[in-house]
């Protein structure tokens, strides 16, 4: 799994206790609404594991409830624990934010990522220039 993916699972836990926040649902719909936060193929395997974690640590509590159509499907619910847990993952993320905001910021200001005076040349890459070109472009 690409380190990328490693690092948007962990989101995984506040992103459902805010989907939680906002009503409650079952597993599958829980699923399904992840897309709105770019993961439209989520493992649902790996979100039940992560729920049913996340009961055992009291952030949220499940229910059997009848459906009219179909069985019967365990609904979410988050607890005090949880919309705390919410809080704390809200000011975290949000101090995240700051710095990946000044990173991206800085990042774009960038003439050259090479690190030297004259950017690497790559006989068989791309010019020397596209870097700074694509920077440029992003800039505007």
């Amino acid at each position: 799994m690409p380190g990328h993916e490693v690092e948007r699972r962990a989101l995984l836990t506040p992103v459902l206790l805010l989907l939680l926040a906002e009503r409650r649902g079952h597993g599958y719909e829980l699923v399904q609404r992840l897309g709105a936060f770019g993961w439209e193929e989520a493992e649902s395997a790996h979100v039940y594991r992560l729920l049913r974690s996340m009961e055992k640590c009291g952030e949220v509590t499940s229910q059997w409830c009848a459906s009219a159509s179909g069985p019967a499907r365990r609904v979410y619910a988050i607890t005090p624990q949880g919309a705390m847990n919410l809080a704390l993952w809200f000011v975290r993320l949000g101090e995240l934010h700051s710095t990946l905001h000044l990173f991206l910021e800085r990042y774009v200001q960038l003439d050259d990522v090479g690190g030297g005076d004259e950017p690497p040349h790559h006989p068989s890459g791309p010019s020397p220039h596209s870097h700074g070109d694509y920077m440029r472009r992003m800039r505007r």
